[in-house]
């Protein structure tokens, strides 16, 4: 009977997107990122400069939250060291943050979307070798445009987004470190 309940309530993820790709430069930091998404997940790459890289899939529900992610960090293989494979249970109501990961912020978006409002306060966790939470202020600047503030308030020190109709991120800035993230066709 436990087959027939399990059968029942899975269904093959539907795929929604593949291939997005961006990149982004944090002073003479560079990372590049590749993700897909389906209906129950967003799978991806983000590959650090030195190196070392994250294989991720972020466990999505239709009210944009995250119950699950999992990753693998892939060691530089100059380091000599082994992939560290992590399953992260998120705090309820908390979303993931990687670093500049176009993935991660537009799950954020998408949470945001949801709850309403030109200025959502959204929780997040950011994820690595030191997790820690904050929470993440989500200003809506028109249609193509969204400010993540984090709770210093310092306009500067946002991570300021251009989004397309679909929600999609196009590029993004935070004008005090002069980092960029640009989306590669």
């Amino acid at each position: 009977m436990a087959a027939v309940v399990v059968a029942a309530c899975s269904h093959p993820e539907k795929q929604l997107e593949s291939g997005r790709q961006y990149r982004s430069i944090t002073y003479t930091d560079t990372t590049f990122e590749s993700f897909g998404r389906t209906d129950q997940a967003i799978t991806g790459l983000f590959v650090e400069g030195l190196g070392d890289s994250v294989r991720f899939r972020i466990h999505t529900n239709a009210d944009g939250l995250v119950p699950v992610l999992d990753f693998t960090l892939h060691p530089a293989s100059s380091r000599d060291q082994r992939p560290v494979t992590r399953r992260i249970g998120m705090p309820k109501g908390t979303m993931p943050v990687l670093g500049t990961s176009v993935a991660f912020l537009e799950q954020i978006l998408r949470r945001a979307r949801v709850v309403g409002g030109d200025s959502v306060s959204v929780p997040v966790m950011m994820v690595g070798a030191q997790s820690s939470l904050d929470v993440f202020t989500v200003i809506r600047n028109g249609d193509d445009s969204v400010v993540l503030v984090t709770p210093q308030g310092d306009l500067t020190a946002a991570l300021h987004l251009a989004v397309d109709s679909a929600g999609h991120i196009s590029g993004g800035v935070i004008p005090l470190s002069g980092t960029k993230i640009q989306r590669l066709e």
